[in-house]
């Protein structure tokens, strides 16, 4: 490229140093068609024009030193590449997950080793000793197992088991604590049921529209001979309830006897309401109740009614309640004289009125 540069440069001081105008070119002048037209038409005198003197050249302006020709190289354009579009990046295609199986282990088999050469046992044959050949024994190992990989177990989440609340205690009873008498009377038995007389809750009342009968109001309470399982929350609220009837009457210098605890224990009961009539011996149900824990107050029994009096029929389970119920309660205080108090007896029998 250096080169090409040079050489131009001479080339045009060259064309700057050449004369410009030569003294053999023609004058051409113009305008000579105007002249006067009245004037005589003399032949003119062209003068020549002097010789066009050559102009010192300025010392700035000295020819350069004529160079050898320089060959000119014919410098190619360069070739445009035409422009490629840039290509997308192709998105990344999933990869295929490829199980690999775990490459199988042979077993490695033993290397038997060399027996070692046995003894030849010798035996004499006439006097000659002559070596019998003994065929070797070989051992071969058992075999070796592959190794198995051990597969451990699933691991399985196990569901929050619910928190059981564990029942209070009852403390030991200490020795002073009075014995109460026994409240809870076994009246009856049957496939399913333990039936108990309430003692506690006998009553007498006289019957409507009667002047001088009286009838026996009573509970019975009836405890499954095969109770079913209950729930951690009902065992539970069913014990506290126990042990605070126990806490309580121990407080007070009280204990129960054995058979009444065992009533108490089982919370979940029957219970049936009987009108018991020792005049007549008939009975009449008023209500059943099904309880666990403590029975509510609000109890929908029906009303008193003559015509709901029922005769025993023998063998039944109200026959076997009737019975043993008044052996325990006894009919002294079905008339109006078992109610009579001692003041009362003197004025009806002395004539003595106290009051």
């Amino acid at each position: 490229m250096r080169k090409i540069f040079v050489a131009g440069a001479a080339v045009l001081a060259l064309l700057m140093s050449s004369p410009q105008v030569s003294a053999d070119d023609d004058i051409v002048i113009f305008g000579g068609e105007f002249d006067d037209e009245a004037a005589p038409s003399a032949p003119k005198k062209v003068d020549k024009p002097a010789p066009v003197k050559e102009l010192p050249t300025p010392p700035e302006e000295k020819p350069a030193p004529v160079q050898p020709p320089v060959e000119t190289v014919q410098v190619q354009p360069p070739v445009e590449t035409p422009i490629q579009p840039v290509e997308q990046p192709t998105p990344p295609q999933p990869v295929e997950t490829v199980q690999v199986q775990p490459p199988v282990e042979t077993p490695i088999q033993p290397v038997e080793q060399p027996t070692p050469p046995q003894p030849v046992e010798t035996t004499e044959i006439s006097g000659d000793k002559e070596p019998v050949p003994v065929e070797p024994v070989i051992v071969v190992p058992p075999p070796v197992q592959p190794f198995q990989p051990v597969q451990e177990p699933p691991i399985v989440e196990l569901a929050p088991q619910p928190t059981i609340r564990q029942p209070r205690r009852v403390s030991p009873p200490p020795s002073s604590l009075k014995l109460l008498k026994p409240r809870f009377i076994k009246l009856a038995v049957d496939d399913t049921y333990t039936y108990y007389l309430d003692k506690n809750s006998v009553q007498w009342k006289k019957m409507p529209y009667s002047s001088s009968e009286y009838i026996a109001d009573v509970w019975v309470r009836l405890i499954e001979r095969e109770p079913k399982s209950l729930d951690a929350d009902m065992t539970a609220y069913g014990a506290d309830n126990f042990n605070a009837e126990i806490s309580l009457a121990r407080e007070q210098g009280y204990d129960y006897p054995p058979e009444d605890l065992q009533v108490l224990r089982s919370q979940a009961y029957v219970l049936e309401h009987y009108y018991l009539r020792p005049k007549t011996n008939q009975i009449q149900f008023l209500c059943e109740l099904e309880v666990f824990g403590r029975p509510q107050n609000t109890v929908n029994e029906r009303a008193y009614d003559y015509r709901n009096w029922e005769s025993l029929v023998p063998g039944s389970v109200e026959s076997v309640i009737y019975a043993a119920t008044i052996k325990i309660i006894g009919k002294s205080k079905a008339s109006e004289r078992g109610h009579m108090t001692f003041f009362d007896m003197l004025d009806e029998y002395a004539r003595i009125a106290l009051n």
